[in-house]
């Protein structure tokens, strides 16, 4: 949602509507869910869907803005957790911390909003590397467990 109420541009949460008079303005205000909704309404309600940034003067449409948000959610949550942990890390690494943080794969979100991104991105490091440990003994362990056998046999019939 931070996306929506703010200026696609520039981040600034100054917003006026063609045609409006008064800005919209969202710096001293908390919404619980419910009045979250009906900003976002008004926000979308009306023949008149464009808005302007007061700060930078970008103009933009906002349904198409919501459109667009909503194809980019169903994409991220269409990925596998590998495509996922791959863009966050390069979102992150890249410096787009705003963007890493709309992709974090779900195993770390607890970490995420108990101790923040950098936390998540270590996590999903520390994951990475435990299980390419545990792939590289699992593979070790079955070709073992069938060389072993075969070697034996093949001692025994000498």
């Amino acid at each position: 949602m931070y996306n929506l109420l703010h200026c696609p541009k520039c981040g600034s949460d100054q917003l006026a509507g063609f045609g409006n008079k008064q800005p919209i303005s969202l710096t001293d205000i908390s919404f619980n869910k419910e009045e979250e909704n009906q900003v976002l309404a008004d926000l979308f309600s009306g023949d008149n869907r464009d808005r302007q940034c007061l700060h930078c003067g970008f103009s933009w449409n906002a349904e198409q803005q919501l459109l667009q948000y909503q194809d980019d959610q169903n994409q991220i949550n269409a990925l596998t957790f590998k495509e996922r942990a791959k863009r966050f890390y390069a979102d992150y690494e890249s410096g787009q911390v705003d963007h890493a943080r709309q992709i974090i794969p779900i195993e770390a979100i607890g970490v995420y909003k108990r101790k923040g991104i950098k936390a998540a991105y270590r996590f999903l490091k520390l994951i990475e590397v435990k299980t390419g440990r545990f792939k590289r003994r699992a593979m070790f362990a079955a070709a073992a467990v069938i060389l072993i056998p075969v070697a034996i046999y093949l001692l025994s019939c000498n």
